[in-house]
């Protein structure tokens, strides 16, 4: 792990003018450049800007999502800039999370408590002998890289189900970007129960 990047908070922009979100930043490209871009959100959610933070009350606040794969660290310029806060010393990772993966292509089905073949990310050398139930890995984060602007939505998306809204009469679930997003989100960070619930506002 690169440590002088890692431990750094930045500040974002939620859609629908929902508020401003936290993300702590982990950079482990030295170990794996492709997806080494680790970030985690938090579940503070600031309705204003403001000039000055506590970085232990984001902190304290808990972890919404994460370990999340990213494309890029977040920046401080252009039309999705982000905020640099700070930056913490007391780590929470110091190696790369354990993730959940799937022996296969995730199309097409939109419970990912359907499909069979899953696995945790450190026992891929003997495959087929440790596929598991979707439910024993279900809270645990893929490796599918996500954006700045992607994480926002997701978060976004989050906030309007925890407020007991629904997230199609804010996003076009037909449009495949959010419609992925959202399968992503419900599959992690909810049980079946309500995923299942949730599904049926997928129209066809």
């Amino acid at each position: 792990m690169i440590t002088e990047n890692s431990g750094k908070i930045y500040r974002f922009k939620l859609d629908h003018n929902f508020g401003f979100g936290f993300a702590e930043i982990y950079d482990f490209t030295d170990i794996s450049e492709f997806d080494g871009k680790i970030i985690y959100t938090f579940n503070r959610i600031d309705s204003e800007e403001k000039s000055d933070y506590d970085l232990k009350k984001i902190t304290e606040s808990g972890i919404s999502f994460g370990p999340i794969r990213t494309v890029s660290f977040p920046g401080t310029r252009g039309k999705y800039a982000t905020k640099y806060i700070g930056q913490r010393t007391d780590l929470m990772i110091n190696e790369i999370p354990v993730t959940k993966e799937y022996h296969g292509l995730l199309i097409n089905e939109n419970n990912w408590d359907n499909l069979t073949k899953w696995y945790f990310s450190d026992k891929f050398e003997k495959l087929h002998s440790n596929f598991v139930n979707y439910s024993e890995l279900r809270n645990l984060e893929t490796r599918i890289l996500s954006s700045i602007v992607g994480i926002a939505t997701k978060l976004t998306m989050k906030k309007i189900i925890d407020e007991n809204k629904k997230v199609s009469d804010f996003y076009d679930l037909r449009q495949m970007g959010n419609l992925n997003l959202f399968v992503q989100l419900i599959n992690t960070y909810y049980p079946i129960e309500l995923t299942e619930k949730l599904l049926t506002e997928i129209k066809n």
